[in-house]
């Protein structure tokens, strides 16, 4: 394999790996917001479970989808 092949090669490698990244970045996001929904909408039982109070379910659900 020539140099020139192994650039080409060697940035398709790194597209991908780029698109890899960025869905499993956009999947991440998508979860954190369903998950922060659900938490909204569950009763004071459910969060009592989970050990969470309605103040701290509200202020998850208050994050941007982009923060942990």
């Amino acid at each position: 394999m020539n140099a020139d092949a192994m650039g080409r090669t060697g940035s398709a490698v790194a597209r991908l790996d780029l698109w890899r990244r960025l869905t499993a970045t956009l999947a991440t996001w998508r979860r954190r917001t369903r998950e922060r929904r659900e938490l909204v909408r569950m009763s004071e039982l459910e969060l009592h479970d989970f050990g969470v109070s309605r103040s701290q379910a509200l202020a998850e659900a208050d994050k941007p989808f982009w923060i942990d």
